[in-house]
Order: C-alpha cells, then sequence, then structure tokens
C-alpha cells in the first residue's frame, strides 16, 4: 500500500491540491499498478519562510557565519 508524503509551500488553492493528489495517484498507480483504493497522499504545506532550496535562504545564497 504507497503511502506518499509531499511537502510544498502554502498557497495552493484547494483545488489544485486535490488536483496535485489526484495526479499523484494516477501517476503511482501507471508507474508501480498500485490500486488507486489503496494509494494514500499526504500533502504537508509549509511557510515559504521555512523552506530551504538548493541552500538559499528567503531567496538569497547561503553564506557561512564567520
Amino acid at each position: 500500500m504507497p503511502f506518499i508524503e509531499c511537502h510544498i509551500k502554502q498557497g495552493l488553492s484547494r483545488e489544485r491540491r486535490e488536483r496535485l493528489m489526484r495526479d499523484i495517484i494516477q501517476i503511482t498507480h501507471d508507474s508501480i499498478g498500485s490500486d488507486p483504493k489503496i494509494i494514500n497522499v499526504i500533502i504537508h504545506e509549509h511557510p515559504a519562510e521555512n523552506i530551504s532550496i538548493s541552500s538559499r535562504i528567503n531567496g538569497e545564497e547561503y553564506k557561512r557565519s564567520a
């Protein structure tokens, strides 16, 4: 039984979150053949200020403290 967690920045509309879940379920079904009835998806939304991507904090490159 696949259990998929997706971490995203806050701000998607309810419709976009539902579409994302449907797409994840469909792609998982297509990829590994699991019955969609047993595919579980959880979306975790995070405030942008709590996310660092590619060592960038608030869009700025990481700067090592002295």
